[in-house]
């Protein structure tokens, strides 16, 4: 059974998920619980993790052995193994940027999330175009829906990115704080 707002929840899940490996190397980092010695030694081994997590970011990413693979899905799949890297440095950036109010950030967690999901169905999308086309399926056929929905795949990914740097996040949350103060009574008026 599924209930509303357990799409919501599903994606709140997924954030903690995907930020939980750099909370167990640099959470001590924002705990003001703490005392300072154990908060300093937290900074240096996150920062040697770091050190070495974060420029392995930067290179070409390696999506494994693809000679099993037709060769017109390849693309498809090495460009989710470059863009989860990508992912992997968006969030490590909001993470040093908002730090331990990350989780307060929640349309920028949503569009991560979002991003994540994408590329995880172009991953799917690409293996079982492959068992199809394994299975006597005509690959012409096979082919043209895979990759229709990798290339709407990625249109989506670009927008979620996109937010993630230009967005009117701030703007619609300082408005709402407006509204719950009672201002701009009038737009509401009639609607009902």
């Amino acid at each position: 059974m599924i209930f509303e707002g357990s799409s919501e929840i599903m994606r709140l899940f997924i954030a903690r998920e995907a930020l939980d490996p750099h909370l167990k190397v640099g959470g001590a980092i924002f705990n003001t619980q703490l005392p300072m010695p154990q908060r300093l030694k937290a900074v240096f081994t996150s920062g040697k993790f770091y050190a070495g997590w974060y420029p392995k970011q930067w290179l070409p990413a390696n999506a494994g052995n693809l000679d099993k693979l037709h060769p017109d899905l390849r693309p498809h799949v090495h460009y989710a193994a470059r863009t989860s890297r990508k992912l992997a440095r968006g969030l490590f950036h909001a993470m040093a940027r908002f730090g331990p109010k990350l989780d307060r950030e929640q349309l920028l967690l949503s569009r991560f999330v979002g991003i994540a999901t994408e590329l995880f169905a172009i991953s799917a999308t690409c293996s079982f175009a492959q068992y199809k086309i394994d299975s006597g399926e005509p690959a012409d056929e096979v082919l043209s829906v895979a990759s229709y929905f990798c290339r709407s795949a990625k249109m989506r990914i670009d927008h979620h990115f996109a937010g993630t740097s230009r967005n009117a996040d701030r703007a619609g949350y300082d408005l709402t704080q407006e509204l719950l103060a009672g201002k701009h009574e009038g737009f509401g008026k009639g609607i009902v």
